[in-house]
């Protein structure tokens, strides 16, 4: 999360290496609104690999158990939807039963198909990995 988490600042600086990279990254690239929106996508991402680290370090016990499971929980769902999400629609423009709209939109799928989906649909299986684990570790700490 944290790598994300960088390079969504990257980009919010004015960094364009890999913006092409991102669905109308380079179309967007200087528009108020987008730069707004990675900089706090960015500390979405910064605060979920908080939340990652609370799971697993000593520090996190001080947490409400309650709220970290509803958290990773909730932060594990959105990355599984959002990574299948990019997936299912690269399989369905690959397959051409959806068009792109611009030359761009093609590299911009590619990278969402092959590359960014498949990570953010990772780190959301890892996530819920994560979050179970932490269930039942911590259901067992509290019945001792």
């Amino acid at each position: 999360m944290f790598v994300f988490a960088a390079m969504s600042f990257y980009w919010a600086l004015g960094g364009t290496i890999g913006l092409n990279t991102v669905s109308l990254g380079q179309d967007v690239a200087d528009e108020s609104w987008f730069i707004t929106a990675l900089w706090l996508t960015g500390i979405l991402k910064v605060g979920s690999g908080l939340l990652a680290l609370a799971l697993v370090q000593t520090w996190g016990q001080q947490i409400p158990r309650w709220l970290l499971l509803i958290a990773a929980w909730g932060v594990g769902a959105v990355l599984v939807i959002h990574g299948g999400d990019f997936v299912i629609q690269g399989a369905l423009t690959e397959t051409g039963l959806i068009s792109f709209s611009s030359p761009a939109a093609w590299t911009s799928n590619h990278w969402q198909t092959f590359v960014w989906g498949p990570w953010w649909l990772l780190g959301g299986i890892l996530f819920c990995t994560a979050a179970w684990n932490y269930q039942l570790r911590s259901r067992n700490q509290q019945v001792r």
